[in-house]
């Protein structure tokens, strides 16, 4: 099947959708219900956190797996750009100008992966691409956490099938990993051929063209019950890095990295201030450290 035919937007034109009042009137809307709840939840103290959920793409790393997988397919380069970057910005204009709901986004860029007979194997060239952006300062907090007892969930609109290979990397080269990953799940061939989409996490409990679909928050409920573990909101805490987990962010105390350049989904929420803690990234382990184990428990 040949590709479709795009005309896809200069890279400066879909940042500037991505901070479109279409797009901004909903994440407004949404931070004043995140204000509210933040007012009832700060209440509590650092050291009842029992659960730290993690956002992966842009929050574990800088980059997002979906651009690198889209970039090993699409290696070529036409105009300076890599044909795989084109077509990852093809669709976040679309989301950007409400074309494309997330869960639509999520099935055409596998689809493009599809396209391109991409392979589980070939999941470890796109975390060779992952493994410089890792956030290194937050794993070594992430590892002293769970050594203190707390349940560390990584979170994930991605494919869980990704982020088990980046937990096994993490185990490996940091001694830490994950109790529990929740993502969206592809179908493989018996030679691990992509084949499609068997279920997957977004923002909200649906469907899409016969695919369920929960929201994070349903998917992290979901994983603990299985480990006979029950979610207290009171007791939970999420760490991202820009308004594509407000839906989370409004039920749970959260934790917003500010990096050194910023995208512009990152400033938006920066300037929203859509979180209860925005920890620039230059001093991120020790104020992480501050906020979920104590000032008593850093060291």
């Amino acid at each position: 099947m040949k590709l479709p035919k795009v005309s896809v937007p200069k890279v400066k034109t879909i940042k500037a959708k991505l901070s479109s009042a279409k797009l901004l009137g909903s994440v407004v809307k949404n931070s004043l219900q995140f204000k509210l709840r933040r007012k009832a939840l700060r209440r509590f103290k650092a050291t009842e956190f029992d659960t730290i959920v993690v956002d992966m793409d842009g929050t574990l790393y800088k980059s997002d797996a979906n651009l690198e997988a889209l970039k090993v397919v699409y290696p070529e380069s036409e105009n300076g750009l890599v044909k795989g970057e084109e077509l990852y910005d093809y669709i976040l204009s679309k989301i950007a100008s409400g074309t494309y709901s997330v869960e639509q986004a999520i099935v055409e860029g596998n689809n493009f992966l599809m396209k391109k007979n991409m392979k589980k194997n070939d999941f470890p060239k796109v975390l060779e691409k992952l493994k410089p952006g890792i956030r290194k300062p937050l794993v070594r907090s992430l590892k002293k956490m769970k050594k203190s007892g707390k349940t560390l969930i990584l979170a994930t609109l991605s494919s869980k099938g990704f982020g088990e290979l980046l937990n096994n990397y993490l185990k490996k080269e940091f001694d830490f990993s994950f109790d529990l990953i929740v993502g969206t799940q592809l179908k493989y061939a018996a030679n691990g051929k992509i084949t499609g989409v068997k279920s997957m996490v977004s923002t909200k409990n649906t469907t899409y063209k016969k695919i369920p679909v929960k929201s994070k928050l349903s998917a992290i409920r979901t994983a603990l019950e299985e480990q006979g573990k029950k979610l207290d909101l009171k007791k939970s805490i999420l760490i991202t890095d820009s308004y594509s987990d407000i839906d989370l962010a409004k039920m749970f105390v959260t934790v917003l990295i500010q990096p050194t350049r910023s995208t512009t989904p990152q400033k938006v929420s920066q300037r929203l201030k859509l979180a209860d803690y925005i920890l620039p990234e230059k001093y991120l382990q020790t104020n992480l450290e501050s906020i979920i184990l104590g000032p008593e428990l850093e060291n």
